[in-house]
């Protein structure tokens, strides 16, 4: 995947918290970087994760096809600054962060709550309980990070979605919702790129001579 766009989603963000006077445009990224564009898509779901010393500082994205530009440059700044979960990052945290870019590819809803493979599929829960809608999603890489086998993160999962199951229930819950249809289950998959603050500023230099 496309260092390029780690390095865009740092130029979005460091202009943003002005610790840079002006925004360099993805494609100087990529030249720096020897990417070839055609390598990249004009448009795809997407998600911008921020990390700090490992820990989760934001994340947020959208299912809908986006331009890739114009949408790591919005949601760079919706993870950073308005995830709901977290205060807004500051330019005294800007040395410690990495971050990672995720395109989303090739969803396929599923009747078996295990057709998945940890590491290679993200999941997308949608349902309706008592006139309430739950819903949530894990990107490809969460349950290989987070160690989880495939109970757990499907436990987990629904506790994002905000609705709480007793583990022992998981498997049950699940198979009677995708066996009723009340519950979508998607798998898709993810392309990941990883970029730390520390290179960015080294490529972000060489640009700027």
């Amino acid at each position: 995947m496309s260092k390029a766009l780690c390095c865009y989603a740092f130029e979005t963000l460091v202009t943003k918290l002005e610790l840079e006077p002006a925004k360099l445009p993805l494609k100087a990224y990529l030249k720096a970087l020897k990417e070839d564009p055609q390598g990249i898509p004009e448009s795809a779901p997407l998600f911008i994760t921020w990390r700090q010393h490992s820990d989760l500082r934001g994340c947020i994205g959208t299912f809908s096809a986006m331009p890739i530009e114009s949408g790591v440059s919005r949601f760079t700044v919706s993870s950073a600054f308005q995830d709901p979960r977290f205060p807004p990052i500051d330019r005294a945290e800007a040395p410690n962060l990495e971050v990672d870019v995720t395109l989303l590819d090739n969803f396929r809803p599923i009747k078996n709550a295990e057709d998945w493979t940890i590491g290679l599929n993200g999941l997308k829960i949608s349902f309706d309980i008592d006139d309430e809608h739950f819903s949530g999603t894990f990107l490809p890489s969460v349950a290989q990070d987070e160690n989880w086998d495939k109970l757990t993160t499907l436990y987990y999962l629904l506790r994002k979605a905000g609705y709480a199951v007793a583990k022992g229930k998981v498997a049950d819950f699940y198979a009677k919702g995708l066996q009723e249809d009340w519950m979508k289950l998607t798998k898709y998959d993810g392309l990941k790129a990883h970029l730390g603050y520390d290179e960015f500023v080294k490529i972000r230099n060489k640009i700027q001579g």
